[in-house]
């Protein structure tokens, strides 16, 4: 198995082990703004300046500002952002029919990336949700789309990241990934982003093949990325 994918931020790499295991699928779930989007694109990012492609489905309206900040941060004498941005195929979504044409064609792209990336892939899930009494037969949708990933990165030994939503349970009163169990089941890697102190990040890893879970470290969202953790 080739390495993790990293983010560029050491000590989320180390958390990882390394970065982003590849042949399973990683989830990122936290609350609104705290950074699950930034660590998708970082990874896409190091792998676009390393000179490999990296595939990005957009279901939130991805950020070409920001896309811009965190390649500027990897260009060189020979790397300009417009080399790197040709190596990131971004697919957008605009409904859940959408998302699920994308996850199904990203297997025409599976044998040429090193990562694909799903963001989110429960926002439309959410939306469906509020038709579906149950929930049952939109997650189980969700559910097939993340089966479908996890079948790529086995079989072509890239990484998966999806970013998912969060909702308060009204037993415990606690913030808790949306799918729950159905999507847990399926990521081999989970990891929890909240805001901190100080204007930090912390990530949280609940769930990981070699790495123990409870192991945190922070983060701060830069310029041109992704820094470790300062002072709070």
């Amino acid at each position: 198995m080739s390495d993790p994918i990293p983010t560029g931020c050491q000590p989320v790499d180390d958390l990882l082990g390394g970065g982003f295991e590849r042949g399973v699928v990683t989830q990122v779930y936290g609350p609104p703004a705290a950074g699950k989007t930034n660590l998708a694109l970082a990874a896409a990012v190091s792998v676009a300046s390393g000179g490999e492609r990296a595939l990005f489905i957009d279901t939130e309206g991805l950020s070409i500002d920001r896309f811009e900040q965190m390649a500027e941060g990897r260009t060189d004498a020979d790397e300009t952002v417009e080399t790197i941005a040709s190596r990131l195929v971004i697919s957008e979504a605009y409904d859940f029919a959408d998302q699920r044409e994308a996850v199904r064609d990203a297997e025409e792209l599976a044998d040429e990336v090193e990562l694909i990336v799903l963001d989110s892939a429960t926002g439309f899930y959410r939306l469906e949700r509020a038709g579906d009494t149950e929930g049952g037969e939109s997650l189980r949708k969700v559910a097939k789309q993340v089966t479908h990933l996890l079948s790529l990165a086995r079989r072509h030994d890239i990484a998966v990241v999806i970013t998912n939503q969060v909702f308060t349970d009204p037993d415990s009163d606690r913030d808790r990934a949306l799918g729950g169990n159905t999507l847990n089941h399926w990521t081999g890697a989970i990891a929890r982003v909240d805001r901190f102190r100080g204007g930090n990040r912390r990530i949280t890893l609940e769930k990981h093949r070699s790495k123990p879970a409870g192991d945190t470290a922070t983060f701060r969202i830069v310029g041109d990325g992704l820094a470790e953790g300062g002072d709070a």
